[in-house]
């Protein structure tokens, strides 16, 4: 996730291909500004050794003064949220250091400014006191990609290739999507997508196309704060954007119907006829692990199922059947918070 220019991409992503881009407001990186005032007993001629140590710190403006009462370290946004100005208001001590909110610098100290100076344009007073969360992103950029992957597949991907199926859900995507060198021989795969994702968040719908070729999708920071996407070989992800999240509801409140009670019996019939004929019941997408599935060669069509007459609820009915194969399923909603059904292995 390391900053990069846009207009540079042949140069700084060796071996990347841009399959596909639109314009997109990003949250801008700001500029930042300092006010230096002087407490009593700063060295008259230590002004200057300031200005200079601060030479080469990417600073829209630096001026130093006296000091008058109530001075104190802050920051102040100034300008619009699309185009920030950070004007921070820094103490010079008599002891000859640079005192900003949550920091204190001394005058050898001109990476660690440079780089308080850079979070600061780059997510404002919160990202100087918000550690960042997953894939090193601060929440607020988290929650642009997960708004940005939130919009539904438009389209049928049953019996799609992985590429088109890639390709055309990044139309529907406000951000720029990477692919990988390894990445992209690997979606040129003949193998058809055997899922229909249409309906599904493009998040969701993305991590589930390339799961099954060994790609993961992941969230980056690119020039500024624009936030873009990547698809490369798991191999070589710390972290991957998931299929699908646990839900923030109860089960019940989440998907209610998977409790509703039937009168069932199944007698020697296909894993993968059942699933479906549940599926259809539910109204809801089914999604398969098909990596784990594959490792513990499983496969539903193949797969025989039976259960004697009963009386129970669907959640039940699935339990019994997939632990048959030893399978689970697990109830997942996508970015926007549309459940679905995850099949996979018991042991991981």
């Amino acid at each position: 996730m390391a900053l990069q220019n846009p207009h540079h991409l042949a140069n700084c992503f060796a071996g990347l291909l841009l399959i596909f881009a639109v314009p997109f407001v990003a949250l801008a990186e700001g500029r930042v500004e300092f006010e230096l005032v002087t407490e009593d007993g700063f060295a008259l001629d230590g002004a200057r050794e300031w200005l200079s140590a601060l030479e080469g710190i990417e600073l829209a403006n630096v001026r130093i003064r006296g000091a008058k009462t109530g001075d104190a370290p802050a920051i102040e946004r100034r300008g619009s949220e699309a185009s920030p100005t950070y004007h921070v208001i820094g103490v010079l001590t008599a002891g000859n250091k640079l005192r900003v909110p949550g920091a204190s610098f001394g005058l050898g100290d001109k990476g660690r400014i440079a780089a308080w100076v850079g979070k600061l344009k780059e997510g404002g007073e919160e990202a100087l006191t918000t550690k960042p969360s997953a894939f090193g992103l601060l929440p607020k950029q988290l929650v642009v990609v997960h708004e940005a992957l939130a919009g539904p597949v438009r389209f049928s991907t049953l019996g799609m290739s992985p590429q088109e199926a890639v390709e055309k859900i990044a139309a529907q995507v406000s951000l720029k999507l990477l692919v990988s060198a390894p990445a992209q021989r690997a979606l040129a795969s003949e193998e058809k997508i055997g899922e229909e994702l249409q309906g599904i968040s493009s998040g969701t719908a993305l991590a589930a196309v390339v799961r099954p070729l060994g790609l993961v999708l992941v969230p980056e920071k690119g020039a500024g704060n624009e936030m873009q996407l990547q698809i490369k070989p798991s191999t070589a992800a710390m972290e991957s954007w998931p299929v699908g999240w646990p839900p923030k509801k109860a089960p019940k409140d989440t998907l209610p119907d998977l409790f509703k009670f039937l009168n069932v019996e199944v007698a020697d019939t296909s894993l993968a006829e059942s699933l479906e004929a549940i599926r259809g019941r539910l109204k809801v997408p089914l999604l398969v692990d098909q990596n784990s599935l594959a490792r513990q060669r499983v496969d539903l069509k193949e797969t025989k199922v039976t259960l004697p007459k009963i009386n129970t609820f669907y959640g039940k009915i699935l339990d019994r059947l997939l632990n048959q194969a030893k399978l689970k399923y697990e109830l997942r909603v996508d970015e926007a918070d549309q459940p679905f059904l995850w099949i996979t292995t018991l042991r991981q």
